[in-house]
């Protein structure tokens, strides 16, 4: 996935025009797609000491599989620049085909 700051700031911005407080603490979903699921257990291995939960691990279609993990943290439009350029560099290394991006959710109050 390509990662432009320019484009993630426009979508800060839009997440605070619909509710999201995006100075306080968020649910971050990543995503990552390859067609061997013993890579994605590596990438999981890799992630799972800095506090990423594994939400799913399931097969796409015949050929791919993909590992969502998430992480409840508070992050600026530049730190998640960063770790999108980060999370390609650990596709990299782990011989992944894809990440494939983030996503993000409200956290559930009470």
């Amino acid at each position: 996935m390509q990662s432009d700051l320019n484009n993630i700031q426009y979508l800060f911005a839009k997440m605070g025009e619909d509710g999201f407080d995006t100075n306080g603490s968020l649910k971050w979903g990543f995503f990552f797609i390859d067609s061997n699921k013993e890579r994605l257990i590596k990438v999981y291995n890799e992630l799972k000491n800095h506090q990423y939960i594994l939400e799913k691990l399931e097969q796409l279609d015949t050929k791919d599989w993909m590992l969502t993990v998430s992480k409840i943290d508070i992050l600026t439009a530049e730190k998640l620049h960063k770790r999108n350029i980060a999370f390609n560099e650990l596709a990299k290394f782990c011989g992944i085909d894809l990440y494939d991006g983030w996503d993000v959710e409200k956290l559930e109050v009470g």
